[in-house]
């Protein structure tokens, strides 16, 4: 009895030995299953996370972009202002006491020529026998020589008063180039529309189009010529006299004032002698007319007879009375 129970407790029967290797099979089975689920959901996760990945860092690129895209615009200009040199407009006015203004123009005029200049204008004027000479001459030289110039000038006469003026126009220089080289792209572009239209309201809608953007390219073309030109040339304006030019007053103060008062005085009575002046001959005129006139009528009043009026008698007590008799 032992020996067979103790067998039977260390060898187990068949039906049991089939039962422990089902189980066993089942337990393998469902650790291969969740090995497979866990390495699936491990790629799942890979492919997702390098997904997510992809599609943020376009999101992230282009808004990098676009934050670059609108720093770089509105950065263009102060990039185009930086990177152009510096453009300046620069004037002169001198006045000079001279002793001969023929001979001070003619001396002006030689040092405009020496250097590289030109005169833009010239006024001379002379009272009687030569006296109280004075004039204006206004020339133009290069930007680079207009300090040289002035200093040539200053030893033409005696130098009273000097101004010198400077103007920075690089902004409205800048814009008006970007300007022009836009609208010279728009014109190219609306050139190459016109030249495939295919249809007679296509050509006339981009013929009109052309000739408004190119009307518009020609005076921003102009525009810009002339801004080069104030920058590349320094005009100067000198005033000669043979007489010493009045000292400025400033303008205000007593006698601002009581100049400003004794100019409105003479200008007033000047004008009321430019009246009379103007009238006199017409008033003359009518004289002539109307003095023969007034004399005839007043003569012919004076030797028109004078009325006498009858004498009437007095009424009596019964009534009238009678004419006397003789």
């Amino acid at each position: 009895m032992e020996s067979t129970m103790s067998n039977q407790v260390l060898r187990p029967s068949g039906h049991v030995r089939r039962r422990l290797a089902g189980a066993a099979l089942a337990g393998l089975l469902a650790m291969g299953g969740l090995s497979a689920c866990g390495g699936g959901g491990d790629d799942s996760a890979d492919s997702g996370a390098q997904a997510a990945s992809g599609e943020v860092a376009p999101q992230d690129n282009a808004g990098k972009a676009f934050e670059a895209d609108s720093t770089g615009k509105s950065g263009a200009t102060n990039q185009a202002r930086a990177g152009v040199d510096q453009k300046l407009v620069r004037r002169a006015n001198l006045q000079l006491k001279v002793k001969g203004l023929t001979e001070s123009a003619t001396r002006i005029r030689a040092i405009a020529a020496q250097q590289n200049g030109a005169v833009l204008s010239e006024e001379l004027y002379s009272g009687a026998a030569g006296s109280n000479t004075s004039g204006s001459i206004t020339i133009s030289v290069p930007s680079n020589s207009l300090d040289a110039t002035i200093t040539l000038l200053e030893k033409v006469g005696d130098l009273q008063f000097r101004n010198t003026s400077t103007e920075d126009v690089t902004a409205t220089y800048v814009d008006t180039e970007a300007r022009v080289k836009s609208m010279t792209a728009s014109v190219a572009r609306i050139r190459e529309l016109l030249a495939k239209a295919t249809t007679v309201g296509d050509l006339v809608s981009l013929e009109n189009e052309l000739s408004a953007r190119q009307a518009d390219l020609d005076a921003l073309t102009a525009q810009l010529t002339n801004l080069k030109d104030s920058v590349t040339m320094s005009p100067i304006s000198i005033s000669l006299s043979t007489d010493d030019f009045e000292e400025p007053i400033a303008s205000s103060g007593f006698l601002s004032g009581l100049k400003a008062g004794w100019s409105a005085f003479t200008a007033s009575l000047a004008v009321l002698v430019t009246v009379i002046g103007a009238v006199l001959p017409f008033a003359v005129a009518i004289g002539l007319v109307l003095a023969p006139v007034i004399w005839w009528m007043r003569r012919r009043r004076a030797l028109r007879p004078a009325y006498v009026a009858p004498l009437v008698q007095p009424a009596g007590p019964g009534g009238p009375m009678p004419p006397s008799a003789g």
